[in-house]
């Protein structure tokens, strides 16, 4: 009968905590520098290019979403992954998630404010909140697990 697997040491798990902490700070950052390709886009073009900036920005949208829905480290076995997702994780998630949403809701009332001075695409709308909401999610979460790892 094989034998259980060793727990991972606590190096592991602090290893594993400040990768996962630098992966979230540095995808939040990427996604929103990678923004200002979506300047360029003229919404009527066709471009095969542009079809597949726009399917590269949905699945990196649902990956961080994922990730800070979940908390990511799904290639780690599941008992890594429920020692990293702890309860101080989770409360940061949580947080990072409501500040999220606060962030697409004011994303949502600039574009509606925006839009009594200038149209405003319904593809513009939905970009500029998905962008807003999933980038301050992201990296309110690497900023609250940084601090919580300099505290300790």
């Amino acid at each position: 009968m094989p034998s259980d697997p060793q727990p991972p040491s606590a190096e592991r798990i602090e290893h594993l905590q400040r990768r996962r902490t630098r992966l979230a700070f540095t995808q939040g950052l990427f996604f929103l520098i990678w923004q200002a390709n979506f300047f360029s886009m003229n919404e009527d073009s066709g471009r095969t290019v542009d079809h597949v900036k726009v399917a590269a920005y949905i699945l990196w949208s649902i990956i961080l979403l994922a990730f800070i829905g979940t908390g990511g480290g799904w290639i780690q076995p599941r008992a890594v992954r429920v020692i990293l997702n702890d309860e101080s994780t989770i409360a940061h998630r949580r947080q990072a998630t409501t500040l999220g949403f606060w962030a697409a809701i004011g994303a949502a009332l600039g574009c509606y404010v925006l839009s009594l001075f200038e149209p405003v695409t319904a593809r513009e709308v939905i970009h500029a909140v998905l962008s807003l909401g999933i980038a301050t999610a992201v990296l309110n979460f690497a900023f609250l697990e940084r601090r919580a790892q300099a505290d300790a």
